[in-house]
Formats: structure tokens, sequence, C-alpha cells
């Protein structure tokens, strides 16, 4: 027999070459793809499981929540990606004892006032306040907040008739809704108001920051937290696109939300970060940062005036004062305030001024705070501010005349 020639042997060596190789390799590409697969499903779980900057200032505004009240007020709150966290819909609190958080806390929509349609009928005027705890009203019964009390105030301009009014300009009905959040900073209230301002449809709009924006939490401000947290969200919103860990994600969050109220409520509040927390809001320790320096604070305010001119809203900005200031004493809201001064002024808006209102009542407004705190007030304080801003909407004009007449 003739011996294969050496062509052959090669092409037959080739194909027993092949067919050893091809199977390895399929086999090696095989768990490099098992391998990145199992580590992109542990990162996703880590970075679902892990808090990490997710719930930092989540976290933080929990336990501030806890060393001020009593429970069950910190379950008020939810996470909330751009503005960290926001008040969960339909919250009453019923506790005698509680002297911060009292009765109804928010409506299906999750703001603090009576239930309302989005779609506002044609006679409406809605006023929507937003702002941070004084505009939320801690201390006082939702009936008994400024925004409140200001829609019964023009409520009762309404009842009182306006002849000048034409039928088709005559406003009927007033609602004015409580935006507010405690412990919002603006750099929180901008957020908000991106999310918000086009679904609440507003004639007019009311912005009350500065109390939380000097506040010293840790070495790092709103937008460093912020910009942590969206680099988390990046890659988490990108893994989400899977239906596996959609379903993984919720399942985990479930399980995570429940140990975080645990781990929350079985911290020790007078031994944690919530105390010295809250002693910088009386007297800042400047090793500690501001959560919103104060050109940030310029220039979120001159973004939420940018959105309310683009869509010609009227905007009124809000002057809370703390009751060292109302009493004519030094106050670290000052500087902040004196920038909205400068900001109405340049825009020319208006400005709710409640600091001159406490301050031309020194002696009766300074007992409107709330007992062992120097920025809520009770109805009675609330009622002040409610004036202010009744007044800051008198002077705008426009649709609002029947006001002035």
């Amino acid at each position: 027999m003739d011996e294969p020639s050496s062509d052959s042997r090669r092409i037959r060596h080739g194909a027993n070459l092949e067919s050893h190789l091809v199977p390895r390799l399929r086999k090696v590409l095989f768990s490099v793809v098992t391998m990145l697969v199992v580590l992109l499903l542990l990162e996703a779980g880590a970075r679902i499981v892990t808090p990490g900057a997710q719930s930092q200032r989540f976290r933080q505004i929990n336990q501030i929540v806890i060393f001020l009240g009593t429970q069950p007020s910190d379950l008020m709150l939810d996470f909330d990606p751009a503005r960290f966290w926001k008040l969960k819909p339909n919250i009453a609190i019923d506790d005698p004892n509680n002297t911060f958080w009292q009765g109804t806390v928010s409506n299906s929509l999750g703001f603090r006032c009576p239930e309302f349609s989005l779609a506002k009928a044609s006679d409406t005027l809605r006023v929507v306040c937003f702002g941070d705890s004084s505009t939320f009203g801690i201390g006082a019964r939702m009936e008994d907040t400024w925004p409140a009390q200001l829609q019964q105030l023009l409520t009762d301009k309404i009842a009182r008739g306006n002849p000048a009014a034409t039928d088709t300009a005559r406003v009927r009905r007033i609602e004015v809704i409580n935006a507010g959040v405690p412990g919002y900073t603006s750099h929180q209230g901008l957020q908000h108001m991106r999310q918000k301002l086009d679904d609440l449809d507003p004639d007019i709009v009311m912005a009350s920051y500065a109390n939380n924006d000097f506040w010293h939490w840790d070495d790092q401000t709103d937008a460093q937290q912020a910009a942590r947290l969206n680099q988390h969200g990046d890659l988490h919103d990108f893994l989400m696109h899977s239906r596996c860990l959609q379903l993984l994600d919720a399942a985990i969050s479930q399980v995570r939300s429940a140990a975080d109220t645990e781990t929350i409520a079985s911290a020790s509040p007078n031994q944690h970060w919530a105390q010295a927390a809250t002693f910088n809001y009386f007297a800042p320790n400047d090793e500690w940062i501001r959560r919103v320096p104060l050109e940030s604070f310029r220039d979120n305010v001159n973004q939420m005036a940018d959105m309310c001119e683009q869509r010609n809203l009227p905007l009124i900005l809000v002057k809370w004062p703390d009751q060292p200031q109302a009493a004519g004493n030094w106050s670290p809201r000052i500087v902040y305030q004196d920038v909205l001064e400068e900001i109405a002024a340049q825009r020319r808006l208006q400005i709710a001024d409640v600091v001159e209102l406490f301050q031309d009542n020194c002696g009766w407004s300074l007992g409107t705070y709330v007992p062992n705190d120097i920025v809520h007030v009770n109805r009675d304080g609330n009622s002040l501010a409610a004036i202010a801003a009744r007044d800051a909407i008198e002077r705008l004009g426009g649709r609002s005349n029947f006001l002035t007449n």
C-alpha cells in the first residue's frame, strides 16, 4: 500500500488539531462569558445591597428625625435618587407626646395639604409653596401651617367679592399646595421643582430655603453627595435593563428597607452623629462644611427663577427668621437671606418677608416658637408667615388682581 503523502498527513494533522482545539476554545470562551456574567451579577448585587452613597443623606435625615422626635416619625420618608428623600404618601401620626410631627403628614400625592387633583380647574388660582420644614410646618398640624392659613386668607378675600373682575378673569377658588419637606436645602428644592413644577401647574410659586443650606452635616456638600449617588446610579440603571436584575433589585430592596428601618430605629441617637449634627444647627462646627455653600445657594435660587420665568410664572422668595434673628441678633441665615434680597432686586421678584413681621412683633412673636426650638413655630407664628405671603401675592398684580380690589 502506498504511504500517505506529506500533504495528506498535514491535512489530517490539522483536522485532528482543530477537532481538539475548537472544543477547548469554546470551553474557554464559555468560561470567560460565564465569569463575566457572574461578576456583573455580583457587582449589581453589591451595588443594590450595599447602601453606600445612595442612602447616606437618607440615613442622616432619618437619624435626625428620630433624634428630634419619637416613633413612628421615622416612617415618614422614602429614598429619592434626585433629592435624597421625599415624603411618603398617606402618612398620619397620632402621637400626643411627639412635639414635632403632628397629625396629617402627607396626602395621597405626597404633599402636606388636603387632597387635590393635578388637573386644575379654569376658575382656580393655584399657589405652590416649595420649601423646607418651616413650610412643611414642623410643630404644627397641617391646618395650622402657613400655606394652609394662606389659602384661608385668600379664600376669605374672594368671599368678600371683587366687582372689578370680569367673568372670564374671576378667580372663584384658591388652592395652596404645601410642597415643603423637612430638612430640604435649595439643592433639593431645585430638584423638587424640576420634578413637580409642570405636573402641579401653578399660577404662583413660592420658595422658602436657607434654613438648612448653612447646616454642617459632614465633609461633603449636597452637590458632592449627589455626584457620588449619580456615579453609582449610572451602572445600576444600565444593569436594570435586565428583567432578572429588576426582580433581584425589587426583592433585595424590600429586605434592605426592612433592615434599614430596624437598624435606624435601634440606633442610640444620644451617642450618634445626629447629636453632633443637631448642635451644628445652633453653633456651626467649621470642621464640617455647609450642605450648600453660599455661591451654590445663589445658583440654585437663580435656576429656580429661570424655571419660573421660562413658564411665565411669578416666583416669590420667602425669608424665614430663626428666634435669634427675630430678636434682632446674629444668625447664620442672614448671609443667605442677603442673597435672596440681591436676587429679588436683580430679577424684580417679590419677597415674603417673614423676618420683618416677626421683628416688628418681637415681644409677641418670640413666644410663638415651638418649645426648645429656634426655627419652627406654632399656629400663631404661622399666621404671621401667611400674612407676609398674602401681602407678597397682593403686590404681584396680574391674575391676582382680585386681591387688591
